[in-house]
Formats: C-alpha cells, structure tokens, sequence
C-alpha cells in the first residue's frame, strides 16, 4: 500500500500538469472552432488517463449515425474524461451545478452546452431534463450518468428516471456502456491511486419501436440489466 501512496504524489503532480495543458487546448480549440475541440478532446483525454498511467481499452461499438443518449455507470473521477472516448460526433452531457464552478472545466463545459441539474430540487431537475430534450433535437448526443453520484462500494446503485423520461418524450435510443477498473483505481472515499486496467464495454442501443410497450420504469430496468451485464455484475429485477 506504501508504495501506491508513493506511487500517487507523482501522479497527483502529473495529472495537475496533463490538466493544465489539455484544458488550454480544449479551451482554445472550443472558442475558436467548434468542431475542432471535437477532433482533440479524445486525444487530450487519452492525454490526460495516460498521464496517470492508465490506458483504456474499449469494447465494442459506437452507432456511426443516429442521435442517441448515452447512459454509463458512475465509479470514479475518471469519468469526465472516460466519457469522451464514446461517442462520434457532437456531444454534450447533464451534469451537477457544482461542476459550473469550477476554474477552466466550467468554460469548456458551457462551450459544448453542458446542462446543470440539482437533483436536490425537483423542479429544476425537471427543467434540466427539457432543456436536454432540446439539445437532442440538435441532434447532439448527451450524456447521463443516470446513478447520480459515484458508487462508494464498487456496485451500481440504483438509476434516476429522469434520462428515460428524456429518451421516450423524444424517441432516442440509449447507448448502455460499462466501465471497469475504474473504481479500483480511486474510489470516492480514498486518496490514493492504484493504477490497473480499465475496460469501457459500448452495449447496443435501445430499441424504440418497444418504448411504448416497456414505459419508463420497463426502459430503466432494461438498461440497468444491460449496464450490470456489462460491468459483469448480477441484476435483480425490481
């Protein structure tokens, strides 16, 4: 344990430095053109994991056409820049207000028109949610960690409604995807970093044509197996 206690200052240190340089290409590259940011942030991302001496590696694969949403399990921190190995095209995710106070990522996330929820409030989850809807209209994917917050014990907690809301009031399909190691590597409740592999898993999208049949807690259960079956983790039906 010693040593990845060691081992973890300098990847504090090299993650700090990552940070800094990717975020003045990503912010750069948002203002400027659009589209550019696009192209880099999945090098930067890669950038930025690689610094921590971790190297993903991804199964499956992504729906060359169509909009969708993207629902994927909450286990660490790494998250935000796992994510943007997913998709093709524009994306944009929902995320906590908290996050649009932070120096540097707040500016690119309301560059790709990031949309805050406090799920705290009801109403303005609600809103939240709306203002999503428009955005897939766009046709921009967005991106859901539908648990909430990070797990603290490894296992997927049980998902928010709200994302299945969103995918039958505007007939998206859903992209289930699991992510692994990655709550190995840093769990919420641990300061230390213990680098290994993580596997990012892209299931297949929801079928629309059963939306009407399955209604919104049939659709979250589907997903929440799918994802589970992903992660390897063993579902029980609610």
């Amino acid at each position: 344990m010693l040593k990845y206690k060691l081992l973890s200052l300098v990847l504090y240190l090299s993650g700090l430095v990552a940070f800094i340089f990717i975020a003045f290409i990503l912010i750069f590259s948002g203002f400027i053109f659009l589209p550019l940011f696009y192209g880099s942030v999945k090098i930067c991302c890669r950038l930025m994991i690689s610094s921590l001496l971790l190297w993903p590696k991804i199964k499956g694969e992504f729906p060359a056409d169509g909009t969708y949403i993207i629902m994927m399990n909450h286990s660490s921190f790494l998250d935000v820049f796992i994510f943007p190995l997913i998709p093709k095209g524009a994306w944009t995710g929902i995320t906590a207000t908290k996050n649009f106070k932070i120096p540097i990522f707040s500016s690119i996330i309301k560059r790709i028109q990031a949309i805050p929820i406090d799920r705290k409030n009801r109403l303005s989850a609600f809103e939240s949610i709306k203002k999503a809807e428009d955005v897939l209209k766009q046709g921009i994917h967005i991106g859901i960690l539908p648990e909430g917050t990070r797990t603290l014990d490894g296992k997927m907690k049980e998902l928010k409604k709200g994302g299945f809301h969103m995918a039958i009031n505007t007939n998206t399909a859903i992209v289930p995807v699991g992510v692994s190691g990655a709550y190995n590597f840093k769990p919420k409740d641990r300061w230390w970093m213990k680098p290994g592999p993580i596997s990012i898993t892209i299931g297949s999208p929801t079928n629309v044509s059963e939306y009407s049949d399955l209604g919104v807690d049939g659709l979250k259960n589907e997903v929440e197996k799918t994802i589970k079956e992903l992660l390897g983790e063993s579902h029980e039906v609610k």
